[in-house]
């Protein structure tokens, strides 16, 4: 009876492990990055379980093993409102305030990772270059594809799969 009792009481355990696995929201594509009058900026988009409260840019490595101790800059919404698009450098606009200020410009060649949190919740991350922004039309963005690339959209195409991911 103890082991039939165990085993039971070990597969409800897993069951529920695995359930509440299963149950973790996946990141959701909700920022893009693109170059406004050759300067970077975030457009970001909000679902109404989902609110954008800080941006993160770190200094990356193109080897996605390698850790890197670069500069970094990171933003955090002190006030209501989440702006449709906001510059990466200078200062925020209303309502945020920069909180680590140690990267202040884009370097060649050099890969940078961003993302956005709600709650400590990520959005799907955007490894780029300055020349990926670079190389930009008008009207595209990039959105994040997978932990270490990126897609090419125009910013329509990003509004609307953010909407759909809410």
């Amino acid at each position: 009876m103890r082991k039939t009792t165990t085993a039971l009481a070990l597969g409800v355990a897993g069951a529920i492990v695995f359930g509440l696995a299963g149950c973790t929201p996946a990141d959701r594509p909700l920022i893009a990055v693109r170059a406004a009058d050759g300067e970077p900026a975030v457009l970001l988009a909000g679902c109404s379980d989902f609110q954008i409260d800080s941006i993160s840019l770190l200094t990356t490595s193109r080897d996605v093993t390698a850790l890197v101790d670069g500069p970094d800059r990171e933003l955090r919404r002190t006030g209501t409102q989440v702006p449709e698009s906001m510059p990466l450098f200078g200062p925020p606009p209303t309502g945020w305030e920069v909180t680590d200020d140690r990267l202040t410009a884009l370097t060649a060649d050099q890969p940078y990772g961003l993302a956005a949190y709600s709650n400590g919740r990520p959005t799907v991350p955007i490894t780029f270059t300055a020349a990926d922004l670079a190389e930009l039309g008008p009207d595209e963005v990039l959105v994040g594809k997978t932990l270490s690339s990126h897609e090419k959209v125009t910013e329509r195409e990003y509004r609307k799969r953010a909407k759909n991911a809410c």
